[in-house]
């Protein structure tokens, strides 16, 4: 069995975390496919900044069947402002210097290959580095595009210090890669037009269709016609969801509603992260205030819950140029699997929900249209919705199952190997 080391500052772990995301999912299926994976992720949580290593403890180690996971201390960013974002650096800083101190990762088996992803890219550089220490090929795993991140969403310019460093980090990590592995469809090409050569598999994000129990949403005719149209948000709260349009557009979409004399609408927002505060405020002040709840934190199983029970699930993303190289957000996914109508507010087509036709699109950062889009799914029969939501879980399933994503997965790390 040949061995892979995945270091991803954010890999959640279900049993740590309340929920499973991508790289625990992989890692499941890539034992039965002659690979054990060792997951290595920061002892810190995200979005929440919750530290789970206390005292002087440096790592803490799970072993599973066939995978194992390895925390290594972070800092703990809870809070708010300019001292979390200042916490939150030093976490990057600390997690990527523990990567690279042989003794932090004592004991693990020799890696065939090193994965380095990139939420943020020091990640994903300290990679490299371990790849060429231990003489194993090394594959970058883009999940984010650095600078193109900072250039959208913090405002800087090509000719900001700092744009200039990601861009040199930029040009080390993919001149070391020897594949490249990632969700977005566009990265591919985004990198061969600055220089690179090598291999390139799109692996998209995905869903365990593992039944959970109850795991069946309600029956297309169990709502009351005179019950609250119920749209709900599942997901972290950050700068990049976009979500204060979502709340603009729902004022809109309720004042709409009621001088119609239309189905009543409700907002559920679930999850938690940088921006939930601020989120809170702004819809406090609107007309619409009361009819918005707001769940906090849950766990996936409680979450799956609650949007089973919702008549349609938003998402919404910035109008920025660095998603024309694509979009794979998990929560699409799991939105499929729970078998909802999607409404989606972003610069492209999300290809999954325009292939399923399991969704309304409207365009990125306008309330006006998000609105409008959330009074043409209330105006929809029952029965239409279900429709909706059974082609988005049957698409997600049959294209999206980590299971199959895995065996793509397996194949690009082999290429890496044999190369």
């Amino acid at each position: 069995m040949s061995t892979v080391w995945i270091i991803n500052h954010y890999a959640h772990h279900h049993e740590r975390d309340g929920r499973a995301t991508r790289h625990q999912s992989l890692a499941e299926h890539l034992t039965a496919l002659g690979w054990r994976s060792i997951v290595i992720a920061a002892g810190t949580d995200h979005p929440t900044g919750r530290s789970h290593l206390r005292g002087l403890r440096i790592r803490r180690r799970w072993t599973g069947e066939g995978y194992d996971f390895l925390w290594l201390r972070g800092v703990d960013y809870r809070g708010a402002g300019l001292s979390r974002a200042v916490r939150r650096v030093l976490d990057i800083v600390v997690f990527t210097f523990l990567l690279l101190v042989p003794r932090s990762l004592a004991g693990l088996p020799r890696p065939d290959v090193i994965v380095g992803g990139s939420f943020h890219p020091l990640a994903a550089w300290a990679a490299a580095r371990l790849a060429r220490r231990h003489g194993v090929p090394f594959v970058f795993e883009p999940r984010d595009l650095w600078p193109e991140s900072a250039l959208g969403l913090a405002g800087m310019t090509e000719r900001h210090p700092v744009i200039r460093a990601l861009r040199r980090l930029e040009q080390d990590i993919v001149r070391r890669a020897d594949h490249i592995i990632s969700p977005l469809g566009g990265v591919g090409r985004y990198y061969a037009d600055r220089g690179y050569h090598g291999g390139f598999t799109w692996v998209p994000n995905g869903v365990t269709v593992d039944q959970l129990p109850g795991e069946r949403p309600r029956d297309a005719g169990a709502s009351l016609a005179d019950a609250p149209f119920t749209i709900a948000y599942i997901g972290s709260m950050g700068p990049a969801n976009a979500l204060e349009v979502v709340i603009d557009a729902f004022d809109q979409a309720a004042t709409t509603a009621r001088a119609r004399g239309l189905r009543p609408l409700a907002l559920r927002m679930v999850g938690d992260g940088a921006d939930v505060t601020a989120l809170r405020e702004r819809a406090s002040s609107l007309p619409s205030a009361a009819s918005i709840t707001w769940d906090g934190r849950v766990s996936q199983g409680e979450a799956r819950a609650i949007g089973r029970q919702a008549d349609c699930l938003v998402v919404n993303m910035h109008d920025l140029p660095l998603y024309r190289h694509g979009v794979s957000m998990n929560k699409q996914y799991e939105y499929m699997l729970l078998e909802r109508p999607l409404l989606v507010g972003a610069p492209v087509p999300l290809e999954s929900v325009e292939a399923a036709e399991c969704g309304v699109h409207v365009p990125a950062d306008d309330a006006a249209a998000l609105a409008e889009g959330m009074l043409t799914l209330a105006s929809m029969s029952d029965e239409e919705r279900a429709a909706m939501g059974a082609r988005g879980r049957a698409h997600v399933i049959r294209e999206h199952d980590y299971g199959r994503l895995a065996r793509t997965y397996a194949s690009a790390l082999a290429a890496a190997v044999r190369r």
